[in-house]
């Protein structure tokens, strides 16, 4: 077995692709939230969380490899007066959740590296 392969196995790739959603996200987020002003400005929302479920539920892990998240117009809230439907309480509490996945999906990938060092030594 090559130190390759155990650096660059399934739960890596999925770990990295994680911390990709996750900055993904983020600019979703902080794009609504620079726009929570502006007239008939629809929120949008990175749409991954399903597709991550069911890959996940069926254990298939190339299948979150591959997964293409999808920018969608979210139009769960009324618009107000202006048209513009961003709630910034309710974008400020995705970005603290967003940071808490990150967060996880990062102190994993480190717990995962410091395991091979300490192997390594």
């Amino acid at each position: 077995m090559s130190i390759e392969s155990l650096v660059f196995d399934e739960t890596s790739r999925l770990n990295s692709k994680l911390i990709d959603l996750s900055m993904e996200s983020q600019k979703v987020i902080a794009n609504n939230m620079a726009n929570a002003e502006t007239p008939n400005y629809t929120r949008l929302r990175l749409d991954f969380r399903k597709q991550l479920a069911n890959a996940i539920q069926t254990g298939d892990i190339e299948q979150v490899s591959d997964l293409q998240p999808k920018i969608e117009e979210d139009t769960t809230n009324a618009p107000g007066n202006d048209g513009n439907n961003v709630v910034l309480p309710e974008e400020m509490n995705d970005m603290m959740q967003n940071s808490v996945f990150y967060n996880l999906a990062t102190q994993a990938f480190k717990t995962r590296i410091s395991i091979l060092k300490s192997a390594i030594k």
